[in-house]
C-alpha cells in the first residue's frame, strides 16, 4: 500500500538547541489539529467541534489549512473548518467506480481526484482504469484529464500555476512508476525507484519526496522531473521513524529515533533541531505535525514501557527553538493535520 502524505541553499548543520519544555506564547489557537473527524485547538484536548463526517474517513486539508476535502456516499466533498459549517457535494461518483483518491490544488482553489474503474478480473491486479478528474473547489463540472487503462493511479499534488498534474502509479508495495500529467492530457511516465511507499508533495505543489527502503534514504525531486531529483541520505545508519513537508518552505521535516529532528533540502543543506527528552518510547508510534504555517511542529510518541500506553507531545518554536508541553487526549499520538480554525 502506497501512502499519499527548492533548492535552498544554506550553511551546513546549524543546531538550534533546546533544554527542558518551558511555559511559553508557542501554542496559538487560531490553529489546530483534525483528529479523526474532530477539531481542536493546539492548546486543548477538548473537540471545538465535530465534522459531519463519518470518525473514521480520512479526509485531504488545503495547503491554506482552510478546507476539508473527502469522499462520503460516493460523493466528493468540501467543508470549511469552522463551526456550523456544512458540507457542500463536488461531485457524486458513479455506482460502477469507485477510489477517488484526493490531491488539491496548490493554491487550494480545486481538486484532482483519481476515480478507479471496476477491479481486474485478475485476483489483485489493477483496476480497469484510473480516471483523473479536476474541478473548482467553489464548485462547477468536473472534467477528466486524463484515462490510464489497467493502472492505479493516485494523485499527489496539482500546480495550476504550471497547468501541470504529479501522480503516483502504484504495482505493489514499494513499485512504481512517477507521472506528470498535463491539463490537456499529456503524460510522462516515469519508473521510480523501488523501495518508496510514502511519497507527498509540498504544499505549493512544486516539489515531491519519497521515502521507504532503505529508511535513511529521502529522495525530493521538481514536480516536473523525477530525474531531476536528488537522493538525500542521513549521516548515519539510523532510521528515520517519519517525514513530512514544512509548509511554506522547500524544507523535509526528518524524524529519527530517539530525540531529533532534521530539516533537508534539495539543496543539500540541513539543520538540527533538538528536541526536549522524552520518556522510552516507540518510534512505531511517533508522529510528526507541522503548523500550516510553518513555523511550529508538533512531535508525538507513544510510549513503549511495557503495560503503558501514555502518549508524550512537544511543540517546537522553530525560529527560537523554544519549546512546550502540548495536552494529548486518550491513548494514541496526535496523528491529526493542522488546520486553520475560521469563525
Amino acid at each position: 500500500m502506497v501512502l499519499i502524505i527548492a533548492t535552498a541553499c544554506g550553511s551546513a548543520n546549524p543546531t538550534v538547541a533546546t533544554k527542558t519544555p518551558v511555559s511559553a506564547a508557542i501554542l496559538d489557537d487560531h490553529f489546530g489539529f483534525l483528529v479523526g473527524n474532530a477539531v481542536r485547538t493546539e492548546s486543548d484536548t477538548k473537540p471545538l467541534f465535530v465534522l459531519p463526517i463519518p470518525e473514521d474517513t480520512a479526509g485531504v486539508v488545503s495547503p491554506d489549512g482552510r478546507r476539508l476535502a473527502y469522499v462520503g456516499s460516493n460523493d466528493v466533498r468540501v467543508i470549511d473548518i469552522a463551526p456550523k459549517a456544512q458540507p457542500r457535494t463536488l461531485f457524486t461518483v458513479s455506482g460502477e467506480e469507485g477510489g477517488a483518491y484526493l490531491a488539491w490544488s496548490s493554491d487550494s482553489t480545486g481538486l484532482v481526484f483519481g476515480v478507479t474503474g471496476p477491479p481486474s478480473p485478475v485476483n489483485e491486479g489493477p483496476p480497469s482504469y484510473t480516471k483523473l478528474r479536476v474541478i473548482d473547489a467553489a464548485g462547477g463540472t468536473a472534467r477528466d484529464v486524463i484515462r490510464i487503462p489497467n493502472a492505479n493511479v493516485i494523485p499527489l499534488a496539482w500546480d495550476r500555476q504550471a497547468h501541470l498534474i504529479s501522480a503516483y502509479e502504484s504495482f505493489e508495495i514499494g513499485a512504481g512508476a512517477y507521472d506528470v500529467v498535463g491539463e490537456d492530457g499529456t503524460r510522462k511516465v516515469t519508473a521510480a525507484r523501488p523501495g518508496l511507499y510514502v511519497l507527498a508533495a509540498s504544499q505549493d505543489g512544486k516539489h515531491v519526496f519519497g521515502h521507504g527502503d532503505p529508511q535513511n534514504v529521502v529522495r525530493v525531486w521538481p514536480l516536473e522531473s523525477y530525474e531531476r531529483g536528488l537522493d538525500l541520505q542521513a549521516t548515519s545508519d539510523e532510521h528515520i521513524a517519519t517525514i513530512a513537508w514544512r509548509p511554506g518552505t522547500a524544507e523535509v521535516g526528518v524524524l529519527f529515533h530517539g530525540d531529533r529532528l532534521e530539516l533537508w533540502d534539495a539543496g543539500g543543506a540541513r539543520r538540527t533541531v533538538t528536541l526536549p527528552t522524552a520518556p522510552p518510547s516507540s518510534d512505531r508510534y511517533a508522529t510528526l505535525a507541522f503548523r500550516v504555517d510553518g513555523k511550529a511542529v508538533v512531535i508525538s510518541r507513544q510510549s513503549g514501557v511495557e503495560g503503558s500506553t501514555d502518549t508524550y507531545a512537544v511543540a517546537v518554536d522553530l525560529a527560537s527553538g523554544r519549546s512546550v508541553a502540548i495536552p494529548v487526549a486518550g491513548n494514541g499520538p496526535i496523528a491529526g493535520t493542522s488546520v486553520r480554525i475560521g469563525a
